[in-house]
């Protein structure tokens, strides 16, 4: 996949061996999805449950629950794509990570 600059840059902190919610929501009704890439040691658990709706968010905001994670101790950088899945190089959003987790 072609490099792309994140157009997003988040800081989330977690703690090591518990799940890590991501400040992206899973499920948008567009036919777009999230692809992440991890660093080694991070990996992607279940999504958090559902959310109600909000009609000020845009794409991304569906009523999907967070994506979630579990990773080591440490500092870690996660990159999320948002794009349809005949499309994933052409993403509508690209998410840069820093994950601090204690």
């Amino acid at each position: 996949m072609p490099y792309i600059e994140p157009s997003e840059y988040l800081d989330v902190e977690g703690r090591a061996g518990e799940p890590i919610a991501l400040p992206i929501a899973g499920g948008p009704a567009t036919g777009h999805a999230w692809s992440l890439e991890l660093p080694e040691g991070v990996e992607r658990i279940e999504d958090g449950p559902q959310r109600p709706l909000d009609p000020s968010l845009r794409l991304g905001g569906a009523s999907g629950g967070y994506l979630r994670v579990t990773a080591p101790r440490g500092e870690h950088v996660i990159v999320a794509r948002l794009a349809r899945p005949w499309q994933p190089d052409q993403p509508v959003r690209v998410v840069s990570i820093r994950l601090h987790v204690g």
